[in-house]
């Protein structure tokens, strides 16, 4: 498969869990599908709390990019939401790591070296710095919780039209059983700032990433790449296919943030619809986003809707393509890596 030509530059967002035990590695594989793409251009790595506390995910993150032979700045940003308490989600976040079953997994992984940042927590200035000297040129795709995006947005709400676009995987509309969508779930208020920001959005839901899946079957057609890129992601990436199936009763895991990523190579991957989207604050509704179309609401009495600009919503995808794409990718020699070491 060939993916469509594009000539995007990016900045990932992102809050990787490769290595970790019971820890999700889509993160990983979007930011390799990333930069193993020719056509893509990855400028920065960005990091905060959300399938990882910041330090981890700067360390994951780190980590891969020195395994896989690659010089890009990673730069750790916020480490608390804007207003949602911390702890319940770190406790939560914790309590599978603990786990004997899933710790055995795990045996064997290397796991992410001890890089710090230096105290320098400054994701959304360098977001801000990098969109705002070249307008147009940088698209942002964030696929952890939206808070370095919210403070770029607040540091400089001109970003909002100086990125060429925002691509966001984050939200759950109406998935049985999920009241929250973890990225928007950790920070609610980040996610609505960035949705109203009038910013070009594509959000990529969880009501379409759970119809993706990649298997073990997948991975062993990975392994066989005798590149450092495939041979890392299919390290990090089997554990957690393993206890998805153990954990969670399912046939593989599910390439939510993959997704987002492989939107850009090849946009006919996905069915989209453009439509106004809020994310409520209050209640046990609290992080659930909430979409429209004000020319096709039928009945709002005393509901005042807001000004809210259009964005567009995946609303459907097509599995075995996105799979095919991503190992295609993945399965290519490590040029585009070197190419992209030499930016």
């Amino acid at each position: 498969m060939t993916p469509t030509t594009t000539t995007d530059r990016v900045i990932l967002d992102c809050d990787p869990g490769n290595g970790v035990p019971a820890t999700d590695i889509d993160d990983g594989l979007a930011l390799g599908l990333l930069l193993a793409s020719p056509r893509i251009r990855v400028e920065a790595v960005t990091i905060v709390t959300g399938n990882t506390h910041r330090d981890v995910g700067y360390r994951v993150a780190r980590t891969m990019l020195e395994d896989i032979g690659v010089d890009i700045p990673v730069h750790a940003g916020s480490a608390e939401a804007l207003v949602e308490p911390s702890g319940p989600w770190a406790i939560r976040r914790e309590e599978n790591r603990a786990s004997e079953e899933a710790a055995a997994l795990w045996d064997g992984v290397d796991q992410p070296r001890n890089f710090e940042p230096a105290h320098r927590y400054d994701a959304a200035a360098e977001i801000v710095r990098r969109i705002s000297a070249e307008p147009g040129e940088i698209t942002l795709v964030a696929v952890g919780p939206l808070t370095n995006i919210a403070h770029a947005l607040q540091l400089r709400p001109e970003i909002a039209r100086e990125a060429k676009r925002i691509v966001i995987m984050g939200g759950a509309f109406d998935v049985p059983g999920f009241l929250q969508e973890l990225n928007f779930g950790i920070d609610p208020e980040a996610a609505r700032i960035v949705l109203s920001s009038g910013a070009d959005i594509t959000l990529v839901p969880l009501d379409v990433t759970i119809r993706t899946t990649l298997t073990l079957e997948d991975i062993a057609r990975l392994r066989k790449v005798r590149t450092p890129l495939a041979q890392y992601l299919s390290a990090t990436t089997e554990p957690w296919i393993r206890y998805c199936e153990m954990a969670r009763d399912l046939p593989g895991c599910r390439l939510h943030d993959p997704l987002a990523a492989a939107f850009l190579l090849e946009p006919g991957l996905v069915r989209t619809e453009s439509c106004s989207v809020d994310v409520q604050l209050g209640g046990i509704v609290r992080s659930r986003p909430v979409r429209w179309n004000a020319d096709e609401v039928k009945l709002a009495t005393g509901i005042a809707l807001p000004e809210t600009p259009e964005i567009s919503v995946v609303v459907d995808v097509d599995n075995a393509r996105l799979v095919d794409l991503l190992l295609d990718v993945l399965s290519q020699d490590d040029a585009a890596l070197h190419r992209a070491a030499d930016r």
